[in-house]
């Protein structure tokens, strides 16, 4: 709903249950192709790089703030759209939409502690968030707990030395889940003060963290193949097991030594009463992925265009929708067997959200929702559902 000049959404479910407000200018409608199944009912958002920041061509993976968050409102079988004001005023740490915020680095940590890292947060079952802190030069690092407008709720700290960028992080019942890559904070990168303070280091650490949600803050490593994993797209534990799926790259943050080889979407599963991680590849070549039950949905940017990839972990079978020449794809999304995939085609000044079926993303889209094309693709969207009716 519009109130005050601001579209006030209560995402539903185990996502989100606390109220994120979006400051926003009237509605605009837009223009959609086909029919919107009954009953998707949410605000789609998208976080731009404010005008007033250049991009940063050596960051493919951390955006610093602040942003610009626009957005499409579908309900009813429309869809209008949204023009947000920048990120800004009293927010907390994590800013005002929780689901946008990137993982992000900045040269002053909250309490004046220097520089921190945060990971990309993600919400638990409560509708908190979580998210892993490092400072670099402090020797720990914090697992942070924030409400559903960004601000701290708990700081835990737990020992950690080498100030590793931890970009993504996930959940299951017990753990908090995270990697310490050789991708780390520079001293020497940062004084220089032109690239982002983050670099590749040959023979640095590389392990999988499995942080105790429920006690006292405690850390089991186990050892993994050296790689910069910057998307977890998702975890569980599967008995006594933890099953964690994650797009990693073999190197990030080296130059074009980096660029050579291409992510791919792996799987870790870790045996935390024999002390063994095995990890494998699922899919080459997969930029972001969201997850639906068995189901793994991924998209694929290639230099002729972009394919949505959807690998069912249950049979190991990949299908693949291809979007055509020079589009970019974003994170798809996934509401009540529904894909949703923001589709840009910078050539065409042109931007789409597309309505899939989940379980036959190959087939023809219920709606195509017509975006505002932003000047750029998008690196961070979300799929905010919007509270049962009565």
């Amino acid at each position: 709903m519009l109130q005050g000049g601001n579209l006030e959404v209560t995402p539903m479910g185990p996502l989100v249950r606390q109220p994120v407000v979006v400051p926003s200018l009237p509605a605009v409608p837009l223009r959609v192709d086909g029919t919107l199944p009954e009953g998707l009912d949410g605000l789609f958002l998208r976080a731009d790089p404010h005008p007033a920041r250049a991009p940063r061509q050596d960051v493919p993976d951390v955006l610093p703030g602040p942003s610009l968050v626009s957005g499409a409102r579908l309900e009813g079988g429309a869809a209008h759209a949204y023009r947000a004001t920048a990120e800004r005023g009293p927010t907390g740490l994590l800013g005002p939409v929780p689901a946008l915020a990137p993982a992000w680095h900045r040269d002053q940590g909250p309490d004046g502690r220097g520089p921190v890292t945060l990971a990309r947060p993600v919400a638990d079952e409560d509708g908190r968030w979580h998210t892993v802190a490092t400072y670099p030069g402090l020797g720990y690092a914090e697992h942070l707990v924030a409400d559903g407008r960004g601000a701290v709720l708990e700081a835990r700290p737990f020992p950690l030395t080498g100030a590793p960028l931890v970009a993504t992080v996930a959940l299951t019942g017990s753990h908090v889940v995270f990697f310490d890559g050789p991708v780390a904070h520079s001293r020497a990168t940062a004084l220089v003060g032109e690239r982002f303070p983050c670099t590749w280091r040959p023979g640095g650490p590389a392990r999988l963290g499995l942080l105790d949600r429920t006690g006292e803050p405690s850390v089991r490593w186990f050892p993994v193949e050296p790689g910069h994993v910057h998307d977890i797209a998702g975890a569980h534990e599967d008995g006594r097991r933890v099953v964690v799926d994650a797009v990693r790259r073999p190197r990030a943050f080296d130059g074009e030594r980096s660029a050579a080889r291409p992510a791919a979407l792996r799987r870790w599963v870790v045996d935390p009463v024999a002390g063994e991680v095995a990890e494998r590849d699922l899919v080459p070549g997969v930029a972001a992925a969201a997850v639906d039950g068995p189901v793994l949905h991924g998209t694929r940017n290639t230099a002729s265009g972009a394919e949505l990839v959807r690998y069912d972990t249950a049979t190991g079978r990949t299908g693949v929708r291809w979007l055509g020449g020079g589009a970019t794809a974003g994170r798809p999304h996934v509401d009540r067997g529904r894909l949703l995939v923001p589709v840009e085609r910078p050539g065409r000044r042109r931007a789409e959200l597309l309505v899939l079926d989940a379980a036959d993303p190959a087939g023809p889209p219920a709606a195509v929702v017509h975006l505002p094309a932003g000047a750029r693709p998008a690196r961070r969207t979300a799929w905010l559902p919007a509270p049962p009716r009565g």
